[in-house]
């Protein structure tokens, strides 16, 4: 340490702006948001030193006398907080004037809660640029009887069967065109359309015309088996493929076979190791490139999300979260935010396992969006409930998800 600073000398200690701190009960942690490095400490003295470079008027930067951080308890956290490239300090005299570190600040102009209290504000201010994803399931039928259909949707993107004697199987031409006219223009950069067998959507054929406004947003999800029977596919789509287990490996090749000059992404739907070890398999195997593997928790599989879902304090800090991910997660739910589901009746969502909006019949996209950003049914749900809420990580864990309305608990930690 003697190399580092002169105990006779005083100095300016900072942190940097890249570094991200959490203080609760009694424990603080310090978090790289560059390189994932992290301290945690629970030595009073040092909190107290950490929170003096956290009040408003120091700017992230306090002053300290040499003597002082060769002593412990300082002397260890110092030389670990400039190992890990959490700050620094520079020299008083050679500097007297307290320097400014600008730190980085939750500040969003169109927060919600900012928004309520102005007088001369609503939140309808420019609402649909707050729709960035769209979901729109245009058919509910479909033949496969897939062991869990109703609950992959509900946990994740996928196709889904209605009930049969359910009404309302088909969106009607009507219902469709309006939602597309009143995003025609928004901000939505990913339209996902679905339903059971989509192929046998009555007005597949009519889609065309009404979809020529969204190119390279378009995407097609469809059960693989849908794929076989010689459809007549579009290189405007991306086409993502619904892959539940048990499933048949000659439907998939020819699936994929199908879709080879096309872009596509395969969707592995997976309750179990032995099935999550044949995913692997048949990646390999026909080389998919563009994938993803979603578990799914059918009631009596929790054994398996504890092994393959759930996180643990090492998988959270090194997940490599960046500073405005962590800001985001304050005021936003980064997996629903921007996010709403069509069924085929037109009810709508923000997300399927919450309240309904509203229906499309009777409603504009824009009030159903006004509603949601009043009601926060999912676009805003945060951790802010009892255990997270006291947890160091609160903010570097991923927002809640449908995983834990389904499931039941608060959140899908190892932590306590």
């Amino acid at each position: 340490m003697s190399g580092m600073f002169d105990i006779n000398k005083n100095y300016w200690l900072y942190i940097a702006p890249h570094v991200y701190c959490c203080i609760k009960e009694g424990k603080a942690l310090l978090y790289n948001t560059q390189s994932g490095a992290n301290i945690e400490t629970e030595n009073s003295d040092v909190i107290e030193l950490l929170q003096a470079l956290h009040k408003r008027e120091n700017l992230g930067v306090t002053f300290c006398n040499g003597k002082m951080l060769a002593e412990a308890p300082f002397s260890e956290f110092i030389t670990e907080y400039f190992r890990k490239e959490m700050g620094g300090i520079i020299d008083v005299s050679q500097m007297p004037e307290k320097p400014i570190q600008l730190l980085p600040i939750l500040n969003l102009q169109n927060d919600v809660d900012n928004l309520q209290m102005a007088d001369d504000r609503c939140i309808g201010e420019n609402v649909l640029q707050n729709l960035l994803e769209l979901n729109v399931y245009i058919y509910n039928i479909c033949n496969q009887n897939c062991t869990y259909c109703k609950s992959y949707y509900r946990q994740c993107l996928c196709c889904y069967s209605g009930e049969k004697d359910h009404q309302n199987h088909s969106m009607t031409l009507q219902i469709l065109s309006s939602l597309l006219s009143q995003i025609k223009y928004s901000a939505v950069g990913k339209l996902n359309l679905l339903g059971g067998d989509i192929f046998e959507y009555p007005h597949y054929k009519e889609l065309m015309p009404l979809l020529s406004d969204f190119k390279g947003r378009i995407h097609i999800w469809n059960h693989y088996t849908g794929f076989t029977k010689h459809r007549v596919l579009n290189d405007n789509f991306i086409y993502d493929v619904a892959i539940p287990y048990p499933l048949s490996e000659s439907l998939l090749s020819e699936c994929l076979l199908s879709l080879n000059s096309l872009k596509y992404k395969a969707h592995f739907y997976v309750t179990c190791t032995e099935e999550y070890g044949k995913c692997i398999e048949f990646i390999d195997k026909y080389r998919i490139s563009a994938y993803s593997i979603h578990p799914i928790y059918t009631g009596t599989n929790f054994i398996f999300f504890e092994d393959y879902v759930c996180l643990n304090k090492e998988d959270i800090l090194r997940s490599g979260v960046l500073f405005n991910r962590i800001f985001a997660r304050q005021k936003m739910n980064t997996n629903h935010f921007g996010k709403l589901t069509v069924l085929a009746n037109g009810d709508t969502y923000a997300e399927v396992n919450t309240k309904k909006l509203g229906n499309l019949q009777n409603e504009g996209l824009l009030d159903i969006i006004n509603l949601e950003m009043h009601m926060n049914t999912a676009w805003r749900a945060v951790r802010d409930d009892v255990p997270c809420r006291d947890c160091l990580y609160q903010y570097l864990c991923p927002s809640p998800s449908a995983y834990e309305k389904i499931i039941g608990r608060i959140n899908l930690c190892h932590v306590k």
